[in-house]
């Protein structure tokens, strides 16, 4: 289940890619960015704790996000305010639970709650124009974080919050989308 995640993970982001080299699609620089941080984070503590196969859509999706959050600079939007400096600093901030108590679980919780709010930037600009992002890749990513948390050899919250909460987020995505289009 693991590989198919990975393999979501990269037929889901594909389109995306090409619409940000197209012009179509315009990242939210700030926004990838943190969710660059903290993918790999995630990932780390996933893999620390157990996760296995589950956690390898998480390592997958950091590099993607490190390759998304480079095109951001170049093709993205950059309407950077005050809360997406925070949640970079956060993003940041959160390592040092994990450097002082040796467990990630904390951290996870942490970094679970600065990716919910880096999708804030993103979410305020799919309202505004919903046509600025790529409803495959967010309705794809759906069923990847659903594939994920089946694949996980253990289960526990540095395990599982994360996925759970990419789940929701991309849900929440795909409806703005969605609802968008139906309108049209």
């Amino acid at each position: 289940m693991g590989l198919i995640a990975v393999a979501l993970t990269i037929i889901g982001h594909t389109p995306y890619i090409v619409d940000i080299v197209k012009g179509k699609t315009k990242p939210h620089v700030f926004t990838w960015i943190v969710w660059a941080v903290v993918t790999i984070l995630a990932f780390i503590g996933q893999w620390q704790k157990g996760g296995g196969a589950g956690a390898w859509t998480t390592g997958v999706t950091g590099l993607i996000t490190i390759v998304i959050a480079i095109l951001a600079f170049k093709k993205g939007s950059k309407d950077i305010t005050r809360t997406d400096r925070v949640c970079f600093i956060a993003a940041l901030v959160s390592i040092i639970p994990w450097y002082l108590t040796k467990d990630p679980t904390l951290s996870i919780v942490i970094i679970t709650a600065i990716d919910v709010f880096a999708f804030i930037p993103t979410l305020r600009k799919t309202i505004k124009d919903a046509g600025t992002e790529t409803l495959f890749t967010y309705a794809l990513n759906i069923l990847r974080h659903g594939i994920s948390l089946l694949a996980l050899a253990n289960y526990n919250i540095a395990t599982y919050l994360y996925p759970i909460a990419l789940l929701t987020m991309n849900s929440a995505i795909t409806y703005v989308i969605l609802r968008s289009k139906l309108r049209k």
